[in-house]
Protein backbone atom coordinates (compact mmCIF):
# COMPACT_ATOMS: atom_id res chain seq x y z
CA UNK A 1 0.00 0.00 0.00
CA UNK A 2 1.32 3.36 -1.20
CA UNK A 3 2.56 5.98 2.26
CA UNK A 4 0.15 7.97 2.75
CA UNK A 5 -2.80 6.31 2.07
CA UNK A 6 -4.74 4.56 5.18
CA UNK A 7 -8.30 3.14 5.30
CA UNK A 8 -9.93 2.90 8.37
CA UNK A 9 -12.50 1.07 10.07
CA UNK A 10 -14.46 1.70 13.13
CA UNK A 11 -15.68 -0.23 16.15
CA UNK A 12 -16.40 -0.07 19.49
CA UNK A 13 -14.05 0.31 22.69
CA UNK A 14 -14.88 -3.22 23.71
CA UNK A 15 -13.95 -5.11 20.50
CA UNK A 16 -17.46 -5.81 19.77
CA UNK A 17 -19.09 -4.80 16.58
CA UNK A 18 -20.88 -1.66 16.91
CA UNK A 19 -24.60 -1.75 16.93
CA UNK A 20 -26.82 -1.53 13.33
CA UNK A 21 -27.70 2.23 13.77
CA UNK A 22 -27.28 5.30 11.15
CA UNK A 23 -23.91 6.17 12.76
CA UNK A 24 -21.99 2.83 11.99
CA UNK A 25 -23.92 1.55 9.37
CA UNK A 26 -21.91 3.95 6.94
CA UNK A 27 -18.60 2.89 8.37
CA UNK A 28 -19.48 -0.99 7.91
CA UNK A 29 -19.31 0.40 4.10
CA UNK A 30 -16.10 1.44 4.07
CA UNK A 31 -14.47 -1.51 2.93
CA UNK A 32 -10.72 -2.46 1.99
CA UNK A 33 -9.75 -0.60 -1.63
CA UNK A 34 -9.41 -2.89 -4.60
CA UNK A 35 -6.05 -4.01 -5.51
CA UNK A 36 -5.73 -2.31 -8.85
CA UNK A 37 -6.18 1.23 -6.97
CA UNK A 38 -3.54 0.24 -4.86
CA UNK A 39 -1.08 -0.43 -7.83
CA UNK A 40 -2.28 3.14 -9.30
CA UNK A 41 -1.90 4.62 -6.55
CA UNK A 42 1.29 3.58 -5.90
CA UNK A 43 2.23 4.01 -9.13
CA UNK A 44 1.53 8.13 -9.20
CA UNK A 45 1.39 9.50 -5.84
CA UNK A 46 -0.55 12.25 -7.75
CA UNK A 47 -3.73 10.00 -7.34
CA UNK A 48 -3.63 9.69 -3.40
CA UNK A 49 -6.22 12.30 -3.20
CA UNK A 50 -8.55 11.16 -6.05
CA UNK A 51 -8.52 8.11 -4.73
CA UNK A 52 -9.24 8.60 -1.31
CA UNK A 53 -12.58 11.02 -1.97
CA UNK A 54 -13.67 7.80 -4.67
CA UNK A 55 -13.48 5.36 -1.42
CA UNK A 56 -15.13 7.90 0.77
CA UNK A 57 -18.09 8.78 -1.58
CA UNK A 58 -18.90 5.53 -2.60
CA UNK A 59 -19.25 4.37 1.09
CA UNK A 60 -21.43 7.31 1.84
CA UNK A 61 -23.39 6.67 -0.95
CA UNK A 62 -23.93 3.16 0.30
CA UNK A 63 -24.32 3.70 3.71
CA UNK A 64 -27.32 6.29 3.10
CA UNK A 65 -29.19 3.80 0.65
CA UNK A 66 -28.53 1.14 3.53
CA UNK A 67 -30.10 3.47 5.98
CA UNK A 68 -33.08 4.72 4.66
CA UNK A 69 -36.07 4.51 6.35
CA UNK A 70 -38.83 1.82 5.40
CA UNK A 71 -42.11 3.26 4.83
CA UNK A 72 -44.41 2.24 7.60
CA UNK A 73 -48.12 1.37 6.32
CA UNK A 74 -50.73 3.70 7.78
CA UNK A 75 -52.95 1.95 9.90
CA UNK A 76 -56.89 2.82 8.68
CA UNK A 77 -59.29 4.25 11.31
CA UNK A 78 -62.09 3.30 8.95
CA UNK A 79 -63.43 1.10 11.55
CA UNK A 80 -64.48 -1.77 8.96
CA UNK A 81 -66.66 -4.40 10.11
CA UNK A 82 -67.26 -6.61 7.49
CA UNK A 83 -63.78 -8.26 6.61
CA UNK A 84 -62.16 -12.01 6.08
CA UNK A 85 -65.52 -13.34 6.84
CA UNK A 86 -67.48 -12.92 3.65
CA UNK A 87 -71.09 -11.46 5.20
CA UNK A 88 -70.68 -11.65 8.48
CA UNK A 89 -68.63 -8.87 11.30
CA UNK A 90 -64.94 -10.07 11.81
CA UNK A 91 -65.66 -11.44 15.49
CA UNK A 92 -68.55 -14.17 14.27
CA UNK A 93 -68.05 -17.26 12.16
CA UNK A 94 -71.10 -17.57 10.53
CA UNK A 95 -73.09 -20.27 8.78
CA UNK A 96 -73.87 -20.54 5.41
CA UNK A 97 -77.13 -22.26 3.10
CA UNK A 98 -77.26 -22.13 -0.17
CA UNK A 99 -81.00 -20.96 -0.33
CA UNK A 100 -82.91 -17.92 1.63
CA UNK A 101 -85.09 -18.43 3.94
CA UNK A 102 -88.86 -19.04 3.56
CA UNK A 103 -90.16 -15.13 4.36
CA UNK A 104 -88.00 -14.00 1.78
CA UNK A 105 -89.00 -16.24 -0.64
CA UNK A 106 -92.56 -15.80 -0.27
CA UNK A 107 -92.16 -11.78 -0.15
CA UNK A 108 -90.80 -12.38 -3.68
CA UNK A 109 -92.91 -14.75 -4.97
CA UNK A 110 -96.15 -12.67 -4.21
CA UNK A 111 -94.23 -9.70 -6.05
CA UNK A 112 -92.59 -11.01 -9.18
CA UNK A 113 -94.74 -12.51 -11.58
CA UNK A 114 -93.70 -14.64 -14.42
CA UNK A 115 -90.22 -15.21 -12.55
CA UNK A 116 -88.63 -17.91 -11.59
CA UNK A 117 -86.18 -17.96 -8.37
CA UNK A 118 -83.10 -20.35 -9.24
CA UNK A 119 -81.00 -19.83 -6.32
CA UNK A 120 -79.15 -17.55 -3.25
CA UNK A 121 -78.05 -17.86 0.16
CA UNK A 122 -78.33 -16.91 3.70
CA UNK A 123 -75.43 -15.89 6.09
CA UNK A 124 -76.64 -16.42 10.15
CA UNK A 125 -74.55 -16.57 13.65
CA UNK A 126 -75.96 -20.30 14.25
CA UNK A 127 -75.24 -19.82 18.11
CA UNK A 128 -77.78 -16.73 18.04
CA UNK A 129 -79.65 -16.96 14.84
CA UNK A 130 -79.10 -13.78 14.20
CA UNK A 131 -79.05 -13.03 10.06
CA UNK A 132 -76.59 -11.01 8.48
CA UNK A 133 -77.51 -11.44 4.53
CA UNK A 134 -79.77 -12.56 2.70
CA UNK A 135 -79.62 -12.74 -1.30
CA UNK A 136 -82.49 -14.38 -3.88
CA UNK A 137 -81.62 -14.92 -7.80
CA UNK A 138 -84.42 -15.48 -10.30
CA UNK A 139 -84.86 -14.79 -13.90
CA UNK A 140 -87.74 -13.54 -16.05
CA UNK A 141 -89.77 -14.57 -19.04
CA UNK A 142 -87.90 -12.78 -21.10
CA UNK A 143 -84.58 -13.09 -20.12
CA UNK A 144 -84.47 -10.43 -17.23
CA UNK A 145 -82.31 -10.82 -13.95
CA UNK A 146 -83.04 -10.46 -10.38
CA UNK A 147 -81.00 -10.18 -7.38
CA UNK A 148 -82.59 -8.95 -4.28
CA UNK A 149 -80.18 -8.78 -1.07
CA UNK A 150 -81.00 -8.12 2.43
CA UNK A 151 -77.83 -7.20 4.46
CA UNK A 152 -77.41 -6.47 8.12
CA UNK A 153 -74.89 -3.39 8.74
CA UNK A 154 -73.09 -2.61 11.70
CA UNK A 155 -73.91 1.19 12.30
CA UNK A 156 -75.21 3.60 14.81
CA UNK A 157 -77.95 5.29 14.58
CA UNK A 158 -79.60 3.50 13.05
CA UNK A 159 -81.30 5.55 9.56
CA UNK A 160 -83.68 5.07 7.04
CA UNK A 161 -84.69 5.69 3.55
CA UNK A 162 -86.17 5.33 0.04
CA UNK A 163 -86.55 3.27 -1.56
CA UNK A 164 -84.72 5.06 -4.48
CA UNK A 165 -84.13 3.79 -8.23
CA UNK A 166 -80.80 4.77 -10.46
CA UNK A 167 -81.28 3.23 -14.15
CA UNK A 168 -78.47 2.56 -16.43
CA UNK A 169 -78.83 3.96 -19.73
CA UNK A 170 -79.17 1.10 -22.57
CA UNK A 171 -75.55 -0.43 -22.99
CA UNK A 172 -74.47 -2.80 -25.99
CA UNK A 173 -74.24 -6.43 -24.77
CA UNK A 174 -72.00 -8.81 -26.52
CA UNK A 175 -74.09 -10.12 -29.52
CA UNK A 176 -74.13 -7.87 -32.31
CA UNK A 177 -77.61 -5.70 -32.80
CA UNK A 178 -78.49 -6.23 -29.07
CA UNK A 179 -78.77 -4.10 -26.05
CA UNK A 180 -79.66 -4.47 -22.81
CA UNK A 181 -80.77 -1.61 -19.54
CA UNK A 182 -80.40 -1.96 -16.17
CA UNK A 183 -81.89 -0.82 -12.77
CA UNK A 184 -80.55 -0.27 -9.17
CA UNK A 185 -83.67 -0.07 -6.28
CA UNK A 186 -81.99 0.82 -2.88
CA UNK A 187 -83.64 1.24 0.65
CA UNK A 188 -81.96 1.85 4.02
CA UNK A 189 -84.58 -0.05 6.61
CA UNK A 190 -83.02 0.31 10.39
CA UNK A 191 -79.79 -1.55 10.38
CA UNK A 192 -80.70 -2.89 6.83
CA UNK A 193 -79.61 -1.98 3.66
CA UNK A 194 -81.89 -3.43 1.00
CA UNK A 195 -81.48 -3.27 -2.82
CA UNK A 196 -83.06 -5.64 -6.08
CA UNK A 197 -80.58 -5.44 -9.04
CA UNK A 198 -82.05 -5.27 -12.34
CA UNK A 199 -81.06 -6.04 -15.97
CA UNK A 200 -82.41 -7.47 -19.39
CA UNK A 201 -82.81 -6.66 -22.74
CA UNK A 202 -84.01 -3.38 -24.19
CA UNK A 203 -87.13 -4.87 -25.60
CA UNK A 204 -88.38 -6.05 -22.46
CA UNK A 205 -89.69 -4.53 -19.47
CA UNK A 206 -88.19 -4.55 -15.75
CA UNK A 207 -90.31 -5.08 -12.77
CA UNK A 208 -89.37 -1.91 -11.28
CA UNK A 209 -92.83 -1.29 -9.65
CA UNK A 210 -92.45 -5.33 -8.08
CA UNK A 211 -88.86 -3.89 -6.89
CA UNK A 212 -89.76 -0.93 -5.23
CA UNK A 213 -92.65 -2.47 -2.81
CA UNK A 214 -90.01 -5.11 -1.95
CA UNK A 215 -87.62 -3.04 -0.86
CA UNK A 216 -89.85 -0.81 0.74
CA UNK A 217 -92.25 -3.69 2.54
CA UNK A 218 -90.56 -6.70 2.67
CA UNK A 219 -90.41 -8.99 5.97
CA UNK A 220 -86.55 -8.35 6.93
CA UNK A 221 -84.89 -11.18 10.03
CA UNK A 222 -84.74 -10.14 13.48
Amino acid sequence: MAAGLSFIELGSDDGTSPRDDEETLASRRLRPPPAWLGRLVAASPRFRYAALVVVLVGGLLAADQAVAPIPTPIASTAGLVYADRGHCPITISCQVEGRPRQDMWASFNALFVNTNAYGGSVWYDPKSGIVYFQELDAVGAAGQTITLIEQRLDSKPDVSFGPTVDITPRSRAAGPGSTRRSALVTARRGPWLVTASLAGPAHAGLPLDAALHWAAAAPLPG
